[in-house]
């Protein structure tokens, strides 16, 4: 058998700690607390992302919401238009037609004053010829004005 030489193992084993006792206080505690603090991060991170998530399904949700609304209040917006434009226009056409008629009457109205101012005239104008008439061929007395209306009126 070979010699084993302990003083050899046991420096080695003290060798070995001091390094390891090193390397825990100068590496290890500050890379243990390193991953402790990342992984600390990357749950933040992962519950940000599902906080996130939950919101932008939220605004999602209110976003359709909103925008349905908005249909249908453009629905009863054009809706309601439509009926003050009906409206509008029903009332549009009654005062053309109010209008219409007024014109139409007054000018009923001035066409019965021409018609009446003719007719006087045409009546004027027999008269005067009867009685030019009846002054050729009737004495004085039947050539007055008077007698021609009198007999004018027995006609009538």
């Amino acid at each position: 058998m070979q010699n084993i030489d302990y003083w050899i193992i046991l420096a080695q084993i003290i060798n070995f700690s001091i390094l390891f006792l090193i390397f825990k206080k100068f590496i290890a505690d500050h890379l243990n607390t390193a991953i402790l603090e990342r992984r600390k991060f990357l749950k933040k991170l992962e519950e940000a992302d599902i906080y996130y998530n939950k919101k932008l399904e939220e605004a999602d949700f209110k976003t359709k919401d909103i925008l349905n609304k908005a249909k249908i209040d453009a629905k009863k917006l054009i809706n309601q238009s439509e009926n003050i434009a009906l409206i509008k226009a029903e009332e549009i056409i009654k005062n053309a037609n109010n209008r219409v008629n007024s014109i139409i009457d007054s000018w009923k109205r001035e066409v019965e004053k021409e018609r009446t101012t003719m007719l006087e005239k045409v009546k004027q104008s027999a008269v005067d010829l009867s009685i030019k008439l009846n002054q050729k061929l009737f004495d004085e007395s039947c050539s007055t004005k008077s007698f021609v209306d009198n007999q004018v009126k027995k006609i009538k």
